[in-house]
């Protein structure tokens, strides 16, 4: 009698955070106070390692794609009911966000920002306290250089009225990605 040919097992992979996102969360320097804004949260990779930094502080993450926000619920729900973080259904430049609540705000490949941002970066001016700090990290696609797109990033955020304050750059192929550091100016 023959045997019934079983299909084969999918077996499940674990889907690790991405090495650019953990060097992305070391240069934010999260401290464990920090009141910290992500703008296009995505599946919300990056939340749990901030949360794992945070003790009083909190993350609010704003992505405007509902299916992203409904993943990023489901892959933090434990830093949701622990009152670390909230995810919000939400577009920056539509956002019901107070003023001057933030110590940090940051976003990972967001093109505006290296296209014409000037309204996106009145509204960060507008939510960060005043001292705080903006990081804008991006890696280009692949084939593309890095110096290019830096260029492009401090350009705007000069142009907009933001003092770069520190810029990182890690070419390891895992990473392969820019960090600007600004402040809205003058202060």
């Amino acid at each position: 009698r023959p045997r019934a040919v079983r299909p084969p097992r999918k077996l499940a992979v674990p889907r690790g955070i991405p090495e650019r996102y953990r060097w992305a969360v070391d240069m934010l320097d999260v401290r464990p106070d920090d009141r910290i804004l992500e703008i296009g949260c995505g599946h919300g990779q990056m939340i749990g390692l901030i949360c794992e930094r945070l003790t009083t502080g909190h993350i609010t993450t704003i992505d405007r794609s509902e299916k992203m926000v409904e993943t990023a619920r489901r892959n933090n729900q434990r830093h949701i009911t622990s009152g670390k973080t909230e995810i919000l259904h939400q577009d920056l430049l539509d956002s019901k966000l107070p003023p001057d609540p933030f110590d940090k705000i940051f976003l990972f490949n967001l093109n505006v920002f290296w296209m014409d941002p000037r309204e996106e970066l009145a509204e960060i001016g507008r939510l960060l306290n005043s001292s705080g700090r903006f990081y804008l990290f991006h890696q280009p696609p692949p084939g593309h250089d890095l110096n290019e797109f830096e260029t492009a990033l401090r350009n705007n955020l000069e142009k907009y009225e933001f003092a770069i304050i520190d810029r990182f750059k890690d070419e390891r192929d895992a990473i392969r990605s820019i960090a600007l550091t600004a402040e809205p100016s003058p202060r």
